[in-house]
């Protein structure tokens, strides 16, 4: 893998937080090399109301080592059709 484990986090965090709401947080749970495929990081996250409670989860936001880049898993199918 060429990206470090906290350049993915970031990458992911930075991802997740360009359309913030105010009425939702998306807490991170952790990253790992995905299941799916070594060629990306999977950034796993809680996402909760401003309460604090878990509405759903998790939401699993993918990071491709070649591009550099985060993306939904929907990106990352489309990016393969």
């Amino acid at each position: 893998m060429k990206l470090s484990r906290e350049r993915a986090e970031q990458l992911a965090l930075e991802y997740v937080n360009k359309d913030r709401n105010e009425n939702f947080k998306l807490e991170l749970i952790g990253v790992e090399i995905s299941r799916i495929s070594p060629k990306y990081w999977a950034a796993t996250f809680e996402v909760r109301t401003s309460e604090g409670d878990i509405l759903e989860g998790p939401l699993l936001i993918l990071v491709d080592d070649d591009l550099e880049k985060a993306m939904s898993l929907e990106e990352a199918v489309e990016s393969h059709i």
